[in-house]
């Protein structure tokens, strides 16, 4: 009997040491189905001939706000741009000052209608009554990883709806979840009591910069609040996932947790990468934690090198440029980036640093799929996992535009900019969704991933 598909003469990525492999790759009913030295005489429905090109396990973005834009479209915007750049599979925060009943029905119905990409979700908790419901969301919803904010105390979190926390809720929530081995707590690490005054002293200087913002919230309030939350998961057998690590003092401090026997997650996004307080892109560069020093920037970097940061999540966030105009301490946070996170690895990491083509398969998708409970069906090419895939032209070069990206923004930080090595097609569960640029796939093509948890 024929395989579905078969890709042949590719240069195939396997991670945590199956290293790049020339093979050819067949796939039977959405998953791979064998791995055959390469001109293999085997029979396909569908030959893809991927001769001098390299493929990947399709990126998994575990770090996506699609409630930023216009939700009644983001599913269908938004997994477009995704499928173009490689990403197979995302992770949204549901967020709601309310029991999640409501919207988690509504992003189900909007992701299964409209999404090209499978889906999963965190949920955000900051009300007791989120907290009393978590085994619920687990049980019933399949929602496995969740989200604290430590910076949203007072009236910090009201921009996006959230009332005040405190540490007692986070501790209770680590507690809860260390109940449920497989659970995960994704955490937003700043001490934002300290920030505020640090801020009002900058802002009354009359400073209006990205230096200025990074100053606002220096590296040692990230860290602080990162070490904090390692020790509430240490004293609840509940390891903590720390969101958008920009600082080699984070990294320094998670690695000294680990040395100590201690067990935390920790993940970086492509604009620290590729961007720091030097850019020349002004308030469209406002971001939380902010932008960072060269030197914290080369950290990084390192750190992925050295297995300290375990994955790559966009923080995608789709706002409108005419939320970035103003100050420097009046225009919104957050990028559009999702679409930027595979060159930016393959440009930053391959092209010019000399990472390795299993590293980047491993912090883009291997990585994300063990924490977040989904490997090993999703973020591997091993026979019997989903034919989630990426296959890259690692030569193509291409100047970056917002309009190119396909997304709602109408603003990238990389306008402009050269990458080399970009995805030429992608395709889920074995079929082909993105092509050379179109996408080639129908609204609810994706599928929710049900996550269970002990």
């Amino acid at each position: 009997m024929p395989f579905d598909t078969l890709i042949r003469g590719a240069d195939v990525v396997l991670p945590y040491g199956g290293g790049v492999r020339r093979l050819d790759l067949a796939v039977t009913d959405g998953h791979i189905a064998a791995h055959l030295e390469p001109g293999t005489d085997a029979e396909a429905n569908e030959i893809i001939d991927a001769t001098g090109r390299v493929v990947l396990p399709g990126v998994i973005d575990p770090h996506v706000h699609l409630n930023l834009g216009e939700p009644e479209t983001a599913f269908e915007i938004e997994t477009r741009a995704a499928a173009l750049h490689g990403i197979t599979t995302l992770i949204h925060f549901l967020m709601s000052n309310d029991p999640y009943e409501e919207n988690y029905r509504q992003y189900r119905e909007l992701g299964d209608a409209q999404s090209v990409i499978d889906y999963a979700f965190h949920a955000i908790i900051s009300t007791p009554e989120q907290l009393a419901e978590i085994d619920k969301y687990i049980d019933e919803f399949g929602v496995g990883s969740f989200k604290f904010f430590m910076s949203f105390r007072g009236e910090e979190g009201a921009y996006i709806g959230l009332p005040p926390i405190d540490d007692g809720l986070m501790y209770e929530i680590f507690e809860k979840l260390g109940q449920r081995p497989g659970s995960v707590l994704c955490v937003h690490s700043e001490n934002i009591e300290v920030v505020w005054r640090i801020r009002k002293r900058l802002e009354e200087s009359g400073r209006d910069d990205l230096k200025a913002w990074h100053e606002s919230r220096p590296p040692f309030t990230e860290a602080e609040a990162a070490v904090r939350a390692m020790l509430f998961g240490r004293e609840t057998a509940s390891p903590p996932y720390i969101v958008h690590t920009t600082s080699a003092e984070t990294l320094e401090a998670a690695r000294a947790f680990r040395r100590d026997g201690g067990s935390a997650y920790v993940e970086t996004c492509p604009h620290y990468l590729s961007h720091t307080y030097e850019s020349p892109v002004g308030t469209f560069g406002k971001q939380n934690p902010p932008l960072r020093s060269p030197e914290d920037q080369a950290a990084l970097w390192e750190a992925i090198a050295d297995g300290t940061v375990d994955t790559i999540g966009s923080d995608h966030a789709a706002r409108l440029g005419d939320r970035k105009q103003g100050t420097i301490w009046s225009a919104s946070p957050g990028q559009p980036n999702m679409p930027m996170l595979l060159p930016v690895m393959l440009q930053h990491g391959v092209q010019e640093r000399g990472l390795p083509l299993e590293r980047v398969a491993e912090v883009t998708s291997a990585n994300a799929a063990r924490i977040f409970g989904m490997w090993p069906q999703k973020g591997s090419l091993q026979v019997g996992a989903d034919a989630d895939i990426a296959i890259v032209d690692m030569d193509e070069t291409r100047t970056v535009t917002a309009a190119g990206l396909q997304g709602r923004a109408d603003y990238s930080i990389y306008e402009g900019m050269s990458y080399t090595g970009w995805p030429v097609r992608t395709l889920v569960r074995g079929k082909t969704i993105a092509e050379n640029g179109q996408i080639v796939a129908s609204g609810g093509d994706g599928r929710y991933i049900y996550r269970s948890v002990g």
